[in-house]
């Protein structure tokens, strides 16, 4: 009897179990996603840079123009000709730039509503672009000339020179000459066509180019945008990122906002150019404005060449070298400010601007200009290869490939690097790589008048003929050809053998 108890309990169980699973799947109604009050779930929320790339190379690891894209989609194109900025520092800008530009956040909203078909519209007619204004500028051949006169006469002056002084003042004269009388070739070529010597700076007489104010407003906003987030950082994280100091960077913010105002004023003259007179336009557009946090040598150059055209115009020759000098103090200062500001610096941004830069512990030096310097890094090219030159608390490190070189100090002359008087026309693994060695370290040094490097490599021989042994042996082999001019070996070297 309990058995069968038992049984009809278990059939009762299974019965209401059954009913219950076929009432769940009678009423578990899919809802079509098109029925009112259906929600769609957006994309995670995400802010900043989207996409980021570099191009025009303009030194080891410097780039003139960048692309960044934000998450909103949006699209900016930074930089220009007068830009040479590290991958690293034009992401700081983008990410500037795309802070608060972000994508769609997650959240659940109703889909919309079926719109109605787009009815057509009427396009609307592009801006014009505001024309760039033809002018004349000096070549670089005539800049470099300019450029060591006045580097001369300053010299001399502080000498107390006077015959010297009257004589470079007679060059100046006749330089001026020179241009006065090749402005008016140059003012015949057609409007708006850069002469491809302009670049080249292979022409000996003043040249006509673009000048186009417009196109540079954004590059002052993009320093603004940077050189105010600087100004938010702490003194520790300041001194860290740059080379001023927190009232440097206020100067800058309000000589940065000063020049702006000048560079819209000249663009707004710009797009009316049809309707002024041509030298009217020239003298109102024309007139450089001074650049601030100067990004590249080539931004000063093209001030330094602006500025030397204008003041050579003059007919007064007392006045245009007073000009001069004042101009020259100028440049000092912003070549002073190029070195603080970059980490890496191309050797031929300063081929216009000195004669010659020397570097050596915790110092560079670009003519009348010196900067203390302990993280930056002047790139040049010697023999085959490029390689750096960074000052050290210590002494001059010199990285080329895998190996590192040491000096005690090096100049850079028209592009060209030099220990003491003598040029380096090899880079240290060119001359490893002749002589099939592997150096433990690397110095260099002038010798009787000639670059060396000094090299210590590890040598394998036998001590009494038959112990296995190491020395350190220290080729010294010539940097213009790689020759073999000397080897020495500890002095225990004669106890042992191949």
């Amino acid at each position: 009897m309990k058995n069968f108890n038992l049984i009809l309990v278990l059939l009762i169980v299974t019965s209401l179990v059954s009913a219950g699973l076929s009432f769940a799947q009678t009423s578990n109604v899919r809802v079509p996603s098109t029925d009112i009050g259906a929600t769609n779930i957006t994309g995670v929320k995400k802010c900043g840079v989207n996409t980021f790339a570099v191009n025009n190379e303009c030194g080891l690891g410097a780039f003139k123009n960048a692309y960044i894209q934000c998450y909103d989609g949006s699209e900016e194109n930074l930089g220009g000709e007068s830009s040479c900025k590290s991958s690293e520092t034009w992401q700081k800008y983008g990410q500037e730039i795309c802070a608060n530009r972000c994508s769609a956040s997650s959240v659940s909203k109703p889909l919309p509503a079926p719109t109605p078909a787009p009815q057509p519209t009427t396009v609307p007619k592009p801006i014009p672009l505001a024309k760039p204004i033809a002018v004349c500028v000096i070549s670089d051949n005539l800049m470099k000339e300019y450029n060591g006169l006045i580097l001369a006469l300053q010299k001399i002056e502080q000498a107390g020179d006077k015959e010297a002084t009257e004589a470079i003042t007679k060059k100046i004269s006749a330089l001026k000459q020179k241009i006065t009388e090749s402005r008016k070739e140059c003012e015949q070529q057609p409007t708006g066509v850069s002469a491809p010597s302009a670049v080249s700076g292979t022409a000996p007489i003043p040249t006509a180019v673009d000048v186009n104010r417009c196109a540079e407003i954004t590059q002052w906003e993009n320093k603004i945008a940077y050189y105010k987030k600087l100004s938010a950082l702490s003194d520790e994280e300041l001194k860290k990122e740059t080379g001023f100091s927190r009232t440097e960077i206020e100067r800058i913010l309000a000589e940065l906002s000063a020049g702006i105002e000048k560079v819209k004023a000249q663009c707004e003259n710009q797009k009316t150019a049809e309707t002024k007179p041509t030298e009217t336009l020239k003298q109102i557009v024309v007139e450089p404005v001074k650049p601030v946090a100067v990004e590249s040598g080539q931004e000063i150059d093209t001030y330094y060449k602006a500025r030397i055209e204008k003041i050579t115009a003059s007919e007064n020759t007392e006045e245009q070298i007073v000009k001069l000098k004042t101009l020259r103090n100028e440049i000092d200062g912003l070549v002073a400010n190029l070195i603080k500001s970059r980490k890496e610096m191309e050797a031929s941004e300063f081929k216009n601007l000195v004669e010659e830069v020397r570097v050596s512990k915790g110092e560079i030096k670009a003519d009348n200009v010196s900067v203390s310097a302990t993280d930056k890094k002047i790139l040049v090219k010697v023999g085959g290869k490029s390689i750096s030159v960074e000052p050290t608390a210590k002494q001059v490190l010199i990285k080329d490939e895998n190996l590192e070189v040491t000096a005690q100090e090096v100049s850079i002359k028209g592009e060209v690097l030099k220990v003491g008087n003598a040029e380096v026309k090899l880079a240290a693994s060119e001359v490893a790589e002749k002589l099939n060695i592997e150096p433990k370290s690397v110095e260099l040094k002038e010798q009787n008048a000639k670059a060396v490097y000094e090299m210590k490599v590890a040598e394998r021989r036998r001590l009494f003929g038959f112990i296995p042994f190491t020395i350190s042996k220290t080729i010294t082999a010539d940097a213009e050809n790689g020759d073999v001019t000397r080897e020495r070996r500890p002095w225990y070297a004669f106890l042992t053998t191949k």
